[in-house]
């Protein structure tokens, strides 16, 4: 695993100039992930990244960067391009807390890097994407004070388009109201059981490639309860199931 937050290399996109959509996936894998939801969780994850290998537009824009909290703080997969021979380590559960705000203010810098670089290089890019899922609650030392600076950075980001944020809780015991604060634009957190992250991974999979193809726009991406332009069959199944299981 990588922890280098900084680096930018134009070996990363080969020739391409296509504009980026950066994706950094802020995952939970502490001692509550164990078992069948971890599981779960890499199969999603493995469908994701098989459906973007698949789609060469989605495949030439898509950015994206894993960051794991349980105990420590790990960047799991840094960002570079996705190639078709791709493939992506299996997470694996720990013993320990929960880090959440150190996992998000992680994510954060590796995003701002990476916006950096892009701009560097001339490389135009869509607004960058933060895709938190959790079962828990910030656990650890200084756990509190460190959610309460990832929320404040997070909003203040969202507030100014400079970010589209997916506050995501799995089961009964995630802490929905600090998800709540991560974001302004959402009406409520996303809320899923284990069994659902096939169907998430597929959401965000046929959203990036929306996103990529502009016939959707990023407020589209908070908008739960509507049809908006360019949503995708694998959207609409999603929400519907969501819906249909509360």
């Amino acid at each position: 695993m990588s922890n280098d937050i900084g680096g930018f290399s134009k070996s990363d996109f080969g020739s391409s100039t296509r504009r980026r959509l950066p994706i950094c996936f802020c995952l939970d894998i502490s001692g509550s992930m164990a078992g069948y939801p971890i599981e779960q969780l890499n199969d999603g994850l493995q469908s994701f990244f098989s459906s973007i290998r698949e789609n060469e537009e989605t495949r030439s824009s898509a950015d994206i960067a894993i960051i794991t909290f349980g105990g420590s703080v790990d960047i799991f997969l840094p960002f570079g391009k996705t190639s078709k021979e791709q493939t992506v380590p299996r997470l694996q559960a720990t013993t320990s807390l929960t880090p959440i705000g150190e996992g998000i203010l992680t994510a954060l810098e590796l995003l701002d890097a990476r916006k950096i670089g892009y701009k560097q290089m001339g490389i135009k890019y869509y607004q960058p994407w933060l895709v938190v899922i959790t079962d828990g609650a910030p656990q650890g030392t200084n756990a509190v004070a460190n959610m309460e600076k990832a929320i404040e950075a997070v909003r203040e980001l969202e507030d100014n388009d400079k970010l589209v944020v997916f506050n995501i809780g799995v089961g009964n015991s995630a802490d929905f109201p600090m998800l709540q604060r991560l974001s302004g634009k959402r009406e409520k957190p996303i809320s899923i059981s284990t069994a659902q992250f096939g169907k998430l991974f597929a959401f965000l999979g046929s959203s990036s490639s929306s996103v990529v193809s502009n016939s959707m726009g990023s407020d589209a991406l908070y908008n739960l309860n509507q049809e908006p332009e360019g949503t995708s069959i694998a959207m609409e199944d999603f929400f519907r199931t969501i819906e249909e299981s509360q």
